[in-house]
């Protein structure tokens, strides 16, 4: 894929613009708006993006009493996705004001803080918080909250500006697949640490946790079965508009699959909270009580309970896949729409149309145990982890920070 040319001024410049008339915008949270009070040990700073991402990766690896997660608090509202991508536009259009907000937040903690711990970098909102603490001397770790899920060419890619690496000192890599794409694009392979995902560390405890009551919180009774269809915004790495509407079909088959076969079907919608369900969809799956909609931003079930509490996990592409999978469940890619599937070298189950969706649903809900035999997780445990799947990701990533911030490991600042 030929990526847009990007200068060398949007990664290295000095922001210092001069005084503007651009009134600054109300999400905007200045260094006296919000005072950050540290509880007295070391200290890291990250900003609050999506809670389901990025706030809940920083709180799964801030569990120690060695230093603190802080959040910097550039911005309010963030949560809301109308308000986020006001964010991710004006970072984008005003690039040297919003460099000279980030500068201007981060100024007072340049000899304070241990780091600024960001999950995703390709974006200019985070990209320019990052080479703001670049500039000021604040080591940056990129601690990724997303993984591979579909063309590698377009992983971690800005189309607009051509961002295609992390700008941060370090990351933390959740394995191989992650090293080799961000190494081949030109990342020191030395500033690499693998450390596998902590999103998946909950699969190794999973067996106590398989009490299915849960689901009378979404109106379904847990002693019959349920298909969660985790569905995805498909605004990265596809033709959205294609993507979405083959996303649509696949949960209209499911639905008709499901009154055929007599199963209860949640479909969860994303973390990004994108609206990616048409009011034809909504009604035809508010009509019946065997159906719901499990929200974001109001989810009734966690991620883990919603593996614990499914028979069987459908996506396009989800990495909810893979949890299924990990925890011994039958994971079903419904692949309505062309794209790399990654998934593919794991064996998990793949339909693309409503014939095969039905055949496989009836033998996950007749003998499961066949379809989930073939599974690959040995590639996985290397593609997405350290080799295992052995629940201590967010551990060995806090041992790291408590280093970092107690100065026994130096970062370096990246070249360039």
């Amino acid at each position: 894929m030929k990526l847009p040319r990007f200068t060398k001024s949007f990664f290295s410049r000095k922001s210092n613009p001069r005084p503007t008339e651009l009134s600054l915008p109300a999400w905007f949270v200045g260094s006296s708006g919000a005072p950050i009070k540290p509880s007295g040990v070391p200290f890291f700073l990250y900003q609050s993006w999506i809670p389901e991402h990025t706030d809940k990766l920083v709180k799964a690896v801030g569990h120690t009493a060695q230093y603190d997660l802080v959040d910097l608090q550039m911005m309010r509202n963030q949560n809301n996705k109308g308000e986020r991508l006001s964010i991710l536009r004006f970072a984008e259009r005003n690039p040297d004001i919003y460099r000279r907000m980030a500068l201007h937040k981060l100024a007072p903690y340049r000899s304070k803080t241990a780091g600024l711990i960001v999950t995703l970098d390709w974006i200019p909102a985070m990209r320019h918080l990052v080479l703001a603490a670049r500039q000021l001397g604040i080591p940056t770790l990129l601690l990724p909250h997303e993984a591979v899920f579909a063309k590698e060419d377009m992983y971690y890619v800005h189309i607009s500006t051509g961002v295609n690496i992390p700008a941060c000192d370090i990351m933390f890599a959740w394995g191989d697949l992650q090293e080799e794409i961000f190494v081949s694009r030109g990342y020191p392979r030395e500033r690499i640490i693998k450390t596998g995902a902590p999103k998946f560390d909950y699969i190794t405890s999973l067996d106590s946790k398989r009490d299915k009551s849960c689901l009378v919180a979404l109106g379904l009774n847990p002693a019959e079965p349920v298909i969660t269809f985790a569905a995805q915004p498909l605004d990265s790495q596809y033709d959205k508009q294609m993507a979405r509407r083959a996303q649509t079909e696949a949960i209209t088959d499911l639905l008709s699959c499901a009154k055929d076969l007599d199963f209860q079907v949640v479909v969860r919608t994303p973390p990004s909270r994108d609206e990616i369900l048409t009011p034809e969809l909504k009604a035809l799956i508010e009509s019946d009580t065997r159906f719901a909609i499990d929200y974001a931003g109001l989810y009734l079930l966690s991620p883990e309970e919603t593996i614990a509490a499914s028979d069987v996990l459908m996506s396009i592409n989800s990495t909810m896949l893979l949890e299924a999978a990990l925890a011994g469940k039958v994971a079903i890619s419904s692949k309505y729409v062309e794209f790399d599937q990654i998934w593919d070298n794991a064996n998990l189950q793949v339909v693309k149309t409503r014939s095969e969706m039905f055949a496989t649903l009836k033998d996950a809900l007749i003998s499961p145990t066949p379809l989930t035999a073939c599974y690959n997780l040995t590639w996985a445990a290397k593609a997405f982890s350290i080799g295992q799947f052995d629940g201590l990701s967010a551990t060995r990533i806090a041992s790291i920070l408590d280093d970092i911030a107690n100065g026994r490991r130096k970062i370096a600042p990246l070249p360039g």
